[in-house]
């Protein structure tokens, strides 16, 4: 389970670093995002954090799944109701700290390596 949850931590970190870097290439290779949805992210970002500069981040990898210290785990997988593949509400860190939104991405299978597909960004 814990290379499981390394696995989904990595494509999770990858997913925001290619948002912060507004790599929208990357994500479309990566991550099957599409040049418009991509600027609609960012959109929605700018919304939650108005101003120039902003960096996310998630929670550092071991306090990720953690549900002791926090009211609700940086990281909370669960499984889809059609049984294909996991859902995943990730907090997003800005400035090393919990912030209010969550990415709401889906995992799941193919050729035999783990892919996100991104849902999207709320509260």
């Amino acid at each position: 389970m814990n290379e499981f949850r390394f696995e989904v931590y990595k494509l999770l970190a990858e997913f925001i670093r290619l948002l912060n870097i507004n790599d929208q290439r990357g994500l479309e290779d990566k991550f099957n995002v599409c040049n418009a949805l991509a600027e609609e992210i960012q959109e929605v970002i700018r919304e939650y954090y108005p101003g120039e500069g902003v960096s996310l981040g998630i929670a550092p990898f071991e306090l990720a799944f953690l549900r002791e210290k926090f009211k609700r785990p940086n990281i909370q997988l669960f499984e889809m109701n059609d049984g294909n593949g996991l859902g995943a509400e990730c907090v997003l860190w800005v400035d090393g700290k919990s912030s209010e939104p969550i990415l709401h991405v889906e995992f799941f299978e193919q050729d035999s390596n783990l892919k996100l597909q991104y849902k999207y960004i709320g509260s």
